[in-house]
């Protein structure tokens, strides 16, 4: 191939790529964000507000993202509420698939009858893989969450997740004869689950949930505490969201939002090895040095 046919498309990918991109990037920092924390595969911060990528590395690479995933699941179940399909009252029967789901779960019981709300907030709080379940066959029917799957991917290319790729509504890893077929775990980037996290925020339920340190289902001796899987809710200030993921293949994943006055921030971390303390810290220090930096341009404008 002649150096001309490489360049042009070169400059055909590079023109691709920003036109995908509903973000700008943002270059005039008063101070550079540093950190002697690597530990991730991927890392990106956004000012929503501003529509501004304020830091990023590997952004755009497609990466497994385990639980995760749920916050895909979530928005289909808000958009089947909001399109009056059915409500938060509503009452869902487990089905015997979803009563056996394995990994975090709220230990539904075959023909267990739970509350559309109390299966959300348990899928939100907790990340439970039975509640998941359970919502998902309550929006498209028992025994179709492949129909429900079918519907995540739709709904990742209508919002343009170009990376973004779904095979399980909860995020669990694959079995070992899924991966044998050479079925993957579910697949994203911090791009794209930015664009899922602004789609998703919309909804109040979500952030008035993903906010919530502990809560609770059922009752009396069979009472089951909830208690967020993020501690950034607990430890951090300005934090009010949004979804951890884990297993071993995907690393500690995490998309963290936080709102300072009028300014929203989202953080997402894909791939992480460590504890989720050091990480945590990492989350923190790169949302406060985001929130200066958006104060200070702020003022500079004000000044002009």
């Amino acid at each position: 191939m002649k150096r001309s046919a490489v360049f042009l498309l070169i400059i055909l990918f590079v023109i691709s790529a920003a036109a995908e991109n509903k973000y700008s990037r943002k270059t005039n920092f008063t101070k550079p964000f540093s950190s002697k924390f690597k530990d991730y595969k991927a890392v990106m911060l956004v000012d929503l507000t501003n529509g501004q990528i304020l830091f990023e590395k590997n952004a755009y690479d497609k990466l497994e993202i385990a639980s995760l995933t749920k916050m895909m699941s979530i928005l289909l179940v808000v958009e089947a509420i909001r399109d009056k399909k059915f409500t938060l009252k509503d009452i869902v029967t487990a089905s015997k698939a979803a009563s056996k789901m394995g990994g975090t779960q709220i230990f539904l019981s075959h023909n267990e009858k739970m509350s559309v709300e109390d299966l959300l907030k348990s899928a939100i709080i907790k990340s439970a893989n039975d509640a998941m379940f359970a919502l998902a066959e309550k929006v498209c029917g028992y025994g179709k969450v492949d129909v429900f799957v079918d519907r995540m991917n739709q709904k990742a290319k209508e919002l343009k997740m170009t990376k973004s790729e779904f095979n399980y509504p909860h995020g669990l890893p694959p079995s070992r004869k899924d991966r044998k077929k050479g079925i993957k775990g579910n697949m994203s980037s911090c791009y794209d689950l930015v664009v899922l996290t602004e789609e998703l925020i919309k909804y109040p339920v979500v952030l008035k949930y993903s906010s919530t340190w502990k809560d609770s289902i059922r009752s009396g001796k069979n009472m089951f505490e909830l208690r967020n899987t993020s501690k950034l809710i607990r430890d951090y200030k300005y934090f009010d969201g949004l979804k951890t993921g884990f297993y071993w293949k995907a690393g500690f994943c995490i998309v963290a939002t936080a709102k300072k006055d009028n300014t929203r921030l989202v953080a997402v971390v894909l791939g992480s090895k460590s504890p989720r303390g050091g990480r945590n810290k990492f989350i923190n220090s790169l949302v406060t040095w985001g929130f200066d930096e958006v104060s200070k341009q702020n003022t500079i404008q004000v000044k002009k």
